[in-house]
């Protein structure tokens, strides 16, 4: 809103420089052709066309004050459609790895307050079985539920997009394990109390989840990896639970850690994926 009103108040100001500019422009003009301005026809002259330029600059002004509030708006509603789902409106997939980047690269600059962070892949359970069932707009319903749950559940610095069909992303910042596992029960919990289809026989909702705690910066692939490797074993441990591995407790150790995280990362993601065959949907 403050930036709003300092586009406005900037363009106020630059319309008026540019009219006070017409206007001294008028005044030399009519100087020079009347020879100074003794006759009182000159005088006239100069008055009418001083309150004409004064009369025309405020519909100018409103004008351009309303058409630049226009394309602001647009430009809003084009950064909404490019960035956000257009089902559930949380980021998309393209934006919230792009986000979620950008906050890996911003604690690794920060190593030295010791802040961690906490990647989730949400995952809706037997989502397939509702969509045959009940229809694909009665999952569409389900995803927009789910969706809407997650982000007023978390915290608004938090990031929360859709990654896949029924696929969600969570980015817990400042969060370390202990904490990460209160958060994603507490979703868990919020979800399982939705429930979708006819009232006469409503399906309640369910969602698996896979995290990693971690406090030193990787690259995006190598946490999803992870995440989803727990997401994979939450949803083969019987489904709606949660399933996290703190990434922090295993790596700090005495002495020098240098390298440890990339190497136990691609150990752990390995060891965990090494046989598990391709997940699907549910």
């Amino acid at each position: 809103m403050d930036r709003q009103l300092d586009s406005m108040r900037r363009l106020w100001l630059e319309t008026s420089g540019l009219m006070l500019a017409m206007g001294a422009v008028i005044v030399i003009g009519a100087y020079h052709y009347f020879d100074g301005f003794g006759f009182e026809s000159a005088r006239s002259a100069l008055a009418f066309s001083l309150g004409a330029l004064l009369a025309s600059a405020i519909p100018v002004q409103l004008y351009v004050v309303f058409r630049l509030a226009s394309l602001k708006a647009e430009n809003l509603s084009l950064f909404d459609r490019a960035t956000r789902d257009g089902l559930t409106r949380v980021l998309n997939r393209t934006t919230f790895k792009s986000a979620v980047e950008t906050e890996i690269e911003s604690l690794g600059r920060r190593k030295a307050d010791g802040a961690s962070f906490t990647l989730l892949i949400v995952d809706a359970d037997h989502f397939k079985r509702i969509n045959d069932r009940l229809g694909h707009a009665t999952g569409d319903q389900a995803l927009v539920a789910i969706a809407s749950t997650l982000q007023r559940s978390v915290r608004k610095d938090d990031l929360v997009g859709r990654i896949g069909g029924e696929e969600f992303g969570i980015l817990l910042r400042n969060a370390g394990f202990g904490e990460a596992q209160i958060v994603a029960d507490r979703l868990r919990l919020a979800i399982h109390e939705l429930t979708v289809g006819p009232r006469r026989e409503p399906v309640r909702l369910s969602v698996s989840m896979g995290g990693v705690t971690f406090a030193n910066a990787m690259p995006y692939d190598t946490l999803y990896r992870a995440a989803d490797a727990n997401l994979y074993r939450a949803k083969k441990n019987g489904r709606n639970r949660v399933d996290l591995v703190n990434l922090v407790r295993m790596i700090r150790r005495d002495g020098d850690n240098r390298g440890a995280t990339g190497a136990l990362t691609r150990d752990m993601a390995g060891a965990v994926l090494r046989d598990v065959p391709e997940r699907k949907a549910g």
